[in-house]
């Protein structure tokens, strides 16, 4: 099963909840971006893991107040991934270049038109609701750092010395080397 991811900044609350409830009327399944604090590692662990399983991501945009916190990250990955974008445009303005290949539609007028061609836009409920969510990824080992592998390098040069002191005092103490 798939569904619509909706991203909205915290300003267009209302009017975030407002689409979902009419999306979820619709037939469709919604994940809400309310998750921990955005920015935060494990809001883009849930937001990537949300964001490859979506049928579709609607971001609710508004130019005319700026950006937001996170919006690049998944617009960004939505792109990757090629889940159809759709951009629900608030106020007028330009779009950041990584959401070119978005569709845009202006809800900035009239909502009920826009929502029409939202839905006239986006994968039928029964579509995604049949689709399989890709399979979730194992989680990578982090790549190890320069700065950890040069102390692990140190550590065993100085225990190969420490070896070879010991060694040396033995064989003094034996009589095997002279002094």
């Amino acid at each position: 099963m798939q569904y619509l991811y909706v991203s909205y900044p915290d300003h267009d609350y209302d009017f975030a909840h407002r689409l979902v409830d009419d999306l979820q009327a619709t037939g469709y399944v919604v994940f809400v971006d309310a998750v921990a604090a955005r920015g935060t590692m494990a809001w883009a662990a849930e937001t990537r893991h949300a964001i490859r399983a979506a049928g579709a991501v609607l971001m609710i945009l508004d130019p005319a107040r700026g950006r937001r916190v996170g919006m690049r990250h998944e617009g960004v990955l939505a792109g990757r991934r090629r889940t159809p974008t759709f951009v629900l445009l608030r106020s007028s303005g330009d779009l950041p270049r990584y959401l070119g290949r978005a569709t845009v539609i202006d809800f900035s007028a009239e909502y009920d038109a826009a929502l029409a061609d939202l839905l006239g836009g986006l994968p039928s409920a029964a579509e995604l609701l049949a689709a399989e969510a890709p399979p979730r990824r194992p989680l990578r080992r982090p790549p190890r750092r320069r700065d950890s592998r040069w102390r692990e390098r140190l550590v065993w040069t100085l225990a190969v010395v420490a070896v070879l002191a010991l060694c040396s005092l033995a064989a003094i103490a034996l009589g095997l080397i002279p002094v």
